[in-house]
């Protein structure tokens, strides 16, 4: 049996002991429940943050998961139902408070990062405030977005994948990625073009896209909700970009936290 790495699947007995053996560090992401789509679910970001996370800490050896948090920062997602949001000021002390209990279960370092765009920009500002507050009590860091988000774009581009058919949101990258890990639950008998304009996915123009996302409303910009074109998404390619996002993930925080080596 594998050894048990999901704090939520865990007794209080074994997070203790778990703690004690070494295990200092956690990984907390910071999800979402909104649209993804007419093809996935709802909870398409928590899943692939929980898929992610548990790798991760499979592959580093010390570390626990935290449940995912969740909901998150959707605000652009309002207007198709089933999508969840919460305040700036909400998210954040749930941060601070999600930190507050780790540290008082006994963790050293804590982790995080965001398997939603919408969250991203909030942890690059806030989490150095929040290290702040424990210093002297635990380490607490984010990874920049920009060193584990969009790093399959080499790979798809190999694979003939355009930056707009790969999308930022429940285009073909997530889609594949869903279909590795709950093909049950996606339904690309529904999987349709969203937004697939090569000019809105350049990099020069991605941060202005983004902004007029959030701006405007992704039902303004897609009105199916899909920034990408799920259709043709594989599992196969989706177990790679798991990797490729796992690797990266596991190479910056072992540099953060001077791990020196895998575990096998």
């Amino acid at each position: 049996m594998a050894e048990k790495v999901l704090m939520e699947d865990m007794t209080w007995g074994e997070i203790e002991q778990a703690t004690k053996d070494g295990k200092d560090t956690v990984l907390v992401v910071a999800g979402s429940i909104e649209q993804h789509g007419p093809h996935l679910p709802t909870s398409t970001d928590t899943t692939l943050g929980y898929a992610v996370a548990e790798r991760c800490a499979r592959k580093l050896g010390n570390v626990l998961v935290a449940p995912v948090i969740r909901p998150g920062l959707s605000e652009h997602h309002i207007g198709f139902p089933g999508s969840f949001t919460v305040t700036i000021d909400t998210f954040i002390s749930i941060l601070y408070e999600y930190c507050e209990s780790l540290v008082k279960t006994g963790f050293k370092n804590i982790c995080i990062f965001s398997s939603h765009g919408g969250n991203m920009d909030a942890l690059s500002t806030y989490i150095p405030r929040i290290a702040q507050r424990f210093m002297g009590r635990a380490m607490i860091f984010t990874i920049p977005p920009e060193r584990y988000h969009f790093v399959d774009a080499d790979y798809l581009a190999k694979k003939g994948v355009s930056r707009a058919k790969a999308g930022v949101h429940a285009g073909y990258s997530e889609t594949c990625m869903m279909l590795y890990l709950k093909p049950s639950v996606t339904r690309m008998d529904l999987a349709e073009k969203g937004l697939a304009n090569e000019e809105f996915y350049q990099p020069i123009n991605l941060y202005k896209s983004q902004l007029e996302t959030f701006t405007m409303g992704v039902k303004k910009k897609s009105p199916n909700g899909v920034l990408g074109d799920p259709r043709g998404a594989s599992a196969d390619v989706g177990k790679k970009l798991i990797e490729v996002t796992v690797d990266i993930l596991c190479k910056e925080i072992r540099a953060f936290l001077w791990i020196p080596k895998e575990k096998k």
